[in-house]
């Protein structure tokens, strides 16, 4: 991504603050002998390209999690199972983990195939730190929470936000997030009209399609931007929701990668340590960048849609970052965005 290099929020700033932070209790943790089990499903050369984008981006978000939670004390097993992987051995895998004592926290890495989907609502509730399971003690997944960390302190004075993919999974759960603290964001999803961006102070958006938001849909006043979109692309690098060429517009952003990837582990780290050492560990806060108000971003608000009357939708069809959940998460809709990743 391409931006000004003082507009860029650094998720891996954030994550090794965090880190420093919870320094303490890495040894605690280590003398538990407790371990993390993650289980990823690879894709093969047959595949359609899009699945092996998003496989690629599991991989990425897997290797993550075992550095993050090895960083806190915790042994990972790290399960790759193959493409051709029945569901008696996926669930089985599940099971096992479910039922060793010594495993703290068990993360099925999205996407899998459909006819295993169904096995992850096999997981223990109480290891399930991420949200995918209906028991889970988690209310949302670590990248909803860590967007919402981000969001939060640009969020104080009630400014207009946007949430495009709000019907995702991970959207979903930011938009609980933002619910919950008293703000009304404007909730946009496949097909409809992306012009009422441009009048919102800040823009989330967790849908997985490469440069969906471009300059046209980008102002300098937008105190912030979240960009939760990660693409491996086929020549290399990788790509967010934000186009290149819009990332210097708004007064701050998280890049992509090493944006909201990094604060998603910082969430997970949290969540372990709050697991195993210490049930009233405060959540930590990320203490937000300068930005400079609009006097009545709410008139502005209720005046986009016909300040902004042009058609940008969301496509239909193609979206390449889709990760599938259980059935209970989809609320109707295909999910949109991705989880886990150093974004």
């Amino acid at each position: 991504m391409s931006a000004a290099a003082d507009n860029l929020i650094s998720g891996r700033q954030i994550l090794r603050t965090v880190h420093d932070l919870y320094a303490g209790y890495r040894e605690p943790m280590a003398t538990l002998g407790k371990r993390a089990t993650i289980i990823r499903v690879e894709a093969t050369a047959h595949d359609p390209v899009d699945w092996q984008a998003r496989a690629d981006a599991s991989r990425i978000s897997a290797e993550q999690k075992v550095a993050n939670f090895a960083r806190i004390g915790l042994d990972v097993d790290h399960l790759v199972l193959p493409a051709h992987v029945t569901p008696a051995q996926f669930a089985a895998a599940i099971e096992r983990a479910n039922a060793d004592p010594a495993v703290t926290v068990i993360i099925v890495q999205q996407p899998v195939p459909a006819r295993l989907r169904q096995f992850v609502q096999d997981i223990a509730p109480q290891k399930d730190i991420d949200a995918l399971t209906e028991g889970s003690d988690q209310q949302v997944c670590a990248t909803a929470e860590g967007i919402w960390r981000v969001v939060q302190p640009f969020s104080r004075d009630a400014p207009a936000i946007a949430v495009v993919g709000a019907r995702g999974f991970v959207g979903q759960g930011v938009v609980s997030r933002l619910s919950e603290h008293g703000l009304a964001p404007l909730l946009l999803d496949l097909g409809d009209d992306l012009g009422a961006v441009r009048d919102a102070d800040i823009v989330i958006s967790v849908t997985g399609s490469p440069g969906l938001i471009s300059p046209e849909h980008l102002r300098p006043h937008q105190r912030l931007v979240v960009d939760s979109g990660f693409v491996p692309l086929p020549e290399g690098g990788v790509a967010g929701d934000v186009s290149p060429a819009a990332a210097g517009i708004p007064q701050n952003i998280t890049p992509v990668p090493g944006g909201i990837g990094p604060v998603e582990m910082a969430v997970l780290v949290e969540r372990a340590i709050r697991k195993e050492l210490k049930p009233n560990l405060a959540p930590w806060q990320y203490s937000g960048r300068p930005y400079q108000r609009r006097s009545s971003p709410a008139a502005s608000a209720r005046t986009a849609a016909v300040a902004f009357p042009s058609a940008t939708q969301l496509p239909r069809q193609g979206r390449t970052h889709a990760p599938d959940r259980p059935a209970h998460l989809r609320g109707g809709q295909e999910r949109d965005g991705d989880r886990g990743h150093q974004r």
